[in-house]
């Protein structure tokens, strides 16, 4: 994972990461700090309102989960929303087993958040053509002197969404007149993923593909498809 700059640091400055935050944390909070716990939690009279052993050892696991997807990362915003995402489903499963009625408001209240507070999208400095339909097929056959990078993306995967902050930086950093940075879309155009061999069905783990052309051909491609037509895993990061 790579630690964020202090002027980068600022994106997590949004009503998206507070509200986040928040959720990530309202069991721990709730029921481990003893003054709020009894006005959250029943209790039978005698009995100490506090995080049980159970509970302790999901949120253990919960540690070792984000600990492990941290690796997988492609940047340190993609590795927050993973301890946002872990959290949040922790958090479920802990309030329905301690009070169902609890969880199921914290769960109504995840989805309104999540609906109304969407992350918030990369809006940064990109050197990046977009190419729609058959346009990046021409262009390779157009221009067969440039190297072009391509990233097959589709707008639903978040995946994709995390990829796109690091392929936009090497697009700034690296472009050339020669050396082309592009992107299209194959979940709009499924015939152009069909025709570079890129599945862009829901259950992909193709997605993003990460493609190098020169002269009409490709050369390199993330992830690559093994023996059993199934992507092998990879990392792709600045």
């Amino acid at each position: 994972m790579i630690w964020p700059k202090l002027k980068e640091a600022k994106q997590i400055l949004t009503l998206y990461h507070l509200l986040n935050t928040i959720l990530s944390v309202t069991f721990l909070c709730t029921k481990g700090i003893s003054q709020i716990c009894p006005w959250i939690f029943a209790v039978a009279e005698g009995e100490e309102c506090a995080i049980d052993s159970r509970e302790r050892e999901i949120l253990m696991f919960l540690a070792v989960i984000i600990a492990w997807k941290g690796r997988k990362a492609t940047n340190w915003l993609h590795y927050i929303n993973n301890v946002f995402m872990f959290s949040k489903i922790a958090n479920i499963a802990l309030f329905l087993r301690a009070d169902p009625l609890i969880g199921i408001v914290y769960l109504l209240i995840v989805i309104a958040i999540t609906v109304v507070v969407p992350e918030p999208i990369y809006t940064g400095p990109e050197n990046v053509t977009y190419f729609q339909g058959a346009e990046l097929f021409e262009e390779l056959d157009k221009d067969r002197k440039s190297i072009f990078v391509i990233q097959f993306y589709t707008t639903w995967s978040p995946d994709c969404k995390h990829v796109t902050p690091v392929f936009a930086k090497l697009s700034e950093r690296f472009a050339l007149p020669n050396l082309r940075f592009g992107k299209l879309d194959v979940g709009r155009w499924p015939k152009e993923a069909e025709r570079f061999r890129v599945n862009a069905h829901p259950t992909s783990r193709q997605l993003p593909t990460i493609c190098v052309f020169k002269d009409a051909k490709e050369l390199k491609r993330r992830p690559l498809v093994n023996d059993n037509r199934r992507a092998i895993p990879y990392v792709f990061n600045e």
